[in-house]
């Protein structure tokens, strides 16, 4: 027998760490989350929420200015855009006004029936609904057929009109009847925020956008 004294005296071996599984599994497990991972986009439209209520204002009043503002307010409806200002229910382009001499009564600028892509409708109808339900549903991608559609390209070349008039003007008051469909109104959102000239540069239209009290 050893010894008390040699008995308490070992000898430590250094023992390095296999890390070798540890790297195939996170190699193996980076590529698994990649696969899985779903890619959402995400568009934002900024507006302004309806203000409810007024503020006292203890200040003199100012002179009244020049040129009243024009206050523009676009109404969606089944039946086209309504566009309005302090004035009252704004006239129709040039382009459109012996259409709306026919209807006086009607909205500025009426709906109108026009060939369109079925891509982004299918198994629908393209807004206003209301309208297009007596049709048969888009049935493929690639259809083209004849619908009720908004006039977006005379709403623009509107905005675009009444801009001239007033370049200072950069709110858009959007009020909408209750059945209206959201695609309908992210249209005029769009169409009104700015377009591009003729030398190709994007212009302001009216991109501050303030919802109606009644628009939910």
């Amino acid at each position: 027998a050893k010894k008390p004294s040699k008995r308490r005296h070992f000898s430590q071996e250094e023992m390095e760490l296999n890390l070798t599984p540890m790297m195939n599994l996170i190699a193996i497990l980076i590529p698994a989350l990649l696969i899985s991972t779903v890619f959402v986009e995400i568009a934002v439209i900024n507006v302004a929420a309806p203000a409810i209520g007024s503020s006292a204002d203890s200040s003199p009043p100012k002179d009244k200015p020049e040129k009243p503002p024009l206050n523009l307010t676009v109404t969606v409806t089944d039946k086209g855009y309504t566009l309005a200002g302090s004035g009252g229910v704004l006239g129709a382009s040039p382009a459109a006004a012996g259409e709306a001499a026919a209807q006086p009564t009607g909205p500025t600028i009426p709906i109108i029936q026009a060939k369109i892509s079925c891509q982004n409708y299918v198994g629908t109808w393209p807004p206003p609904r209301s309208k297009n339900r007596t049709q048969p549903k888009c049935s493929a991608p690639e259809d083209r057929r004849t619908f009720w559609v908004y006039d977006n390209g005379a709403l623009v070349a509107r905005l675009s009109e009444l801009k001239d008039a007033f370049p200072d003007e950069k709110r858009m008051v959007l009020a909408a009847e209750q059945d209206v469909e959201f695609e309908a109104i992210t249209d005029v959102m769009d169409a009104g925020r700015d377009i591009k000239d003729e030398a190709g540069e994007l212009r302001d239209l009216f991109p501050e956008v303030v919802l109606s009290p009644g628009l939910s």
